[in-house]
């Protein structure tokens, strides 16, 4: 009769038991901390502008003393050229963007990490032309 793989944990010893799990719990743990990646996050404020007010975009959990990189999208759905963004030691970062040269429509960001890959949320930001529908300070 053949024995069931896991019969090997009840003839072990106390000392054996301990030196096969401590390389696994220390795998375990080496696995978890690749995993446990920051998350990306951009805001912007304010959401709805006039068209030749600014948009301040903002970033944290992006790569230290990096790039990153900026996805505009037009009310079309079409983008802009993808713009390089240097983070600072802390992994944030500050942009401003300048409305005047875009139309009315609700446009859409996200920002790529260069070092990760990874990409942050979308946000959203309404330009108008109608000085009632703004949430300017």
């Amino acid at each position: 009769m053949v024995n069931p793989p896991w019969s090997i944990f009840f003839a072990m010893t106390p000392m054996n038991l301990r030196k096969l799990l401590l390389p696994a719990s220390f795998l375990l743990l080496l696995v978890v901390a690749t995993c446990a990646q920051t998350t990306l996050t951009i805001t912007v404020s304010p959401s709805r502008v006039l068209h030749h007010d600014h948009v301040a975009l903002r970033g944290s959990g992006f790569t230290a003393n990096s790039n990153a990189y900026s996805h505009l999208r037009r009310p079309d759905g079409s983008e802009f050229p993808v713009l390089p963004i240097v983070t600072n030691e802390r992994g944030e970062f500050e942009h401003d963007i300048d409305t005047l040269l875009l139309g009315p429509g609700t446009f859409e960001v996200s920002v790529e990490d260069s070092k990760s890959k990874a990409t942050s949320n979308v946000a959203r930001f309404e330009v108008t032309t109608d000085p009632k529908k703004t949430t300017n300070p």
